[in-house]
């Protein structure tokens, strides 16, 4: 099991890729937070993937797998609960490659404009990214078109793993990384590549309650199905994750917590107020959940977090009454 666990995502394979990749994603900065610092007590950096083209980390595996894809002139389908089909649409426009993407029709607005606006074309279709998924597939498959999974894709974990690399080059003194998760992508491939590079950094998941798919299959040590996504953060909404990444998760992630929507929004407000950051709920659940102390922070000294998405309108923050 785990060899399987490494194919394809081997350090060397992530270097390779981050090389590759280079020329279409930003090496995103690391910044100190002062104001959570003066919460928790602990030096705290956040890497500021949110500052990429498509404004969520989602371009590093996009593009790792679309530049994978030889001889590829036809184009791509993916499915996407907004953030993923972004990243998808970004590369393919650069490639000049169709990018044909598939939605929940609960999807705002600004993400179908936006989608739009990288070059894709969105299809709405089901009430769930779970749905969405599965006519995305059938359709690729009768197109004869490549598939490009949100993160039970090697390629596509591999391109989210080169963070771990950045991170680790630059604060090699992280005790720690915390992350949001949502399919898994991200965390199984920070957590693989980070613990091939220092073995004993702890890798930290959060969720919302509502889209907390992966902490209750962590927690059983099983896949466990949501019977829907409840939750505001959308962009976690997976409904279920995968025998492959779980595997990953088990063998590269140390603990995994949930926070409400509320305090996700909280926290949401916290760093608009405390350190003029904008992000999305399904970024911010990361701090709620170091605000309210739903880790063992004793352990720990400096504390790394990645602050991964901040596709959120202001129609939303209206809504949420963070302003």
């Amino acid at each position: 099991m785990a060899s399987k666990i490494y194919t394809g995502l081997t350090l060397q394979e992530a270097q390779n890729t981050l090389s590759s990749i280079r020329p279409y994603i930003l090496k995103s900065p690391i910044i100190r937070s002062h104001a959570l610092e003066a919460k928790l007590n602990k030096k705290i950096y956040c890497k500021l993937e949110y500052l990429q083209p498509t404004r969520s980390f989602k371009v590093r595996g996009a593009c790792s797998k679309i530049l994978s894809l030889e001889n590829n002139q036809e184009g791509v389908v993916t499915a996407s609960g907004g953030n993923h089909g972004l990243a998808v649409s970004y590369i393919c426009n650069e490639l000049k490659l169709p990018a044909i993407v598939y939605l929940p029709t609960n999807t705002t607005s600004e993400t179908i404009d936006m989608i739009k606006f990288w070059g894709g074309t969105p299809v709405l279709y089901g009430s769930s990214w779970d749905e969405a998924d599965e006519k995305a597939q059938l359709y690729a498959k009768e197109m004869q078109l490549p598939y490009v999974h949100a993160f039970d894709d090697t390629a596509v974990v591999r391109g989210q793993g080169t963070i771990a690399i950045e991170m680790l080059n630059e604060q090699s003194g992280l005790d720690a990384i915390f992350l949001s998760v949502g399919g898994g992508g991200l965390i199984s491939g920070v957590g693989v590549i980070a613990k091939q590079m220092k073995p004993e950094v702890h890798i930290n998941g959060v969720e919302t309650v509502g889209a907390d798919a992966v902490t209750q299959s962590f927690n059983s040590g099983r896949i466990e199905r949501l019977p829907a996504i409840t939750s505001i953060a959308k962009t976690l909404g997976a409904q279920q994750t995968t025998e492959d990444t779980l595997a990953r998760i088990k063998v590269s992630v140390n603990d995994m917590q949930t926070v409400t929507d509320q305090e996700a929004l909280d926290a949401l407000k916290f760093l608009l107020e405390e350190e003029k950051i904008l992000v999305e709920p399904a970024t911010s659940c990361i701090v709620a959940a170091l605000l309210e102390n739903k880790f063992d922070l004793s352990q720990y000294n400096t504390i790394g977090i990645i602050l991964c998405g901040a596709n959120v309108s202001l129609r939303e923050l209206q809504k949420w009454n963070v302003v």
